[in-house]
Parts: structure tokens; C-alpha cells; sequence
């Protein structure tokens, strides 16, 4: 009986066309999904490179730290500690800037990566847009 009522809506709505092509869709959803797709996986490498850089930089800073520590109770005046001192300060501040630089030109790069792809993709949507809306115009004008 499901298969008799299945046949009737068959019947009543069989000679209705959409609108659109729905394999034209199903292809621009798939673009879309390949699209998110490759934005994640370039994001993803991003964040996991940088988490890397991290580690090691808060390595490096540890092990600094613990050789300047070192060297600071090795010294036989006040004076040439305080100098060993700044030396070491002016060494980490200079290690961390860059390493922030670092950092920040690799999430730029990333992200300027992702813009392109993304705009790729919308001129992509848009061009297609454009060729529907034109040749469900011209199909409009030949009916008329």
C-alpha cells in the first residue's frame, strides 16, 4: 500500500521542475565542503605548527633562565653579577621579540592563505550565480 501512495505522489508531482538544477547544487555544496575543508586543514597546520614553536620557546626559555641563574651566583662582585644580569635580560627580551615575530608572520601567512582560498572560492560562487541568473534570463526571454 506504501508503494500505491508513493506512485500517486509520482504522479502529481512528476511533471514539476525545479527551479534549479540539483546537480548544480549538489556540486557547488561539494566545492563548498572541499573549500571548508581545505580552510580547516591549512588552520589545523597553522595552530599545530605554532604550538610546536611554543614548546620550544618556553624550552629555551627555561634553559636560559637556569644558565643565567647559574652564571649569577658564580660571580665575585655585586657589580659584575648585576652586568651579567642585564647582558642576560637584553639576550632574552631580544629572543622573545623575534620569537613573537616569528610567530605572528606564521599566523599571518596562514591566515592570508585562507583568505585566498576563500575568495577563490566566492568568485567561483559568484561567477556561477551570475551564469544561472543569465541563463534562466535568456530561457525567460525565448518563452516570452
Amino acid at each position: 500500500m506504501a508503494t500505491t501512495q508513493f506512485s500517486d505522489w509520482t504522479k502529481i508531482f512528476g511533471d514539476i521542475k525545479a527551479p534549479y538544477d540539483i546537480n548544480h547544487l549538489i556540486a557547488q555544496y561539494r566545492r563548498n565542503a572541499e573549500t571548508s575543508s581545505t580552510v580547516l586543514q591549512i588552520a589545523t597546520e597553522s595552530a599545530q605548527a605554532n604550538a610546536r614553536r611554543l614548546a620550544e620557546i618556553a624550552r629555551s626559555n627555561a634553559e636560559l633562565a637556569l644558565k643565567a641563574s647559574k652564571e649569577a651566583f658564580n660571580h665575585s662582585t655585586p657589580e659584575s653579577a648585576a652586568a651579567k644580569h642585564a647582558d642576560f635580560t637584553k639576550n632574552w627580551l631580544e629572543f622573545n621579540v623575534n620569537s613573537v615575530r616569528e610567530l605572528a608572520e606564521t599566523a599571518t601567512k596562514s591566515t592570508q592563505e585562507i583568505f585566498d582560498v576563500l575568495s577563490k572560492r566566492v568568485a567561483e560562487q559568484v561567477k556561477e550565480f551570475s551564469d544561472v541568473a543569465g541563463s534562466a534570463h535568456t530561457t525567460k526571454k525565448k518563452a516570452a
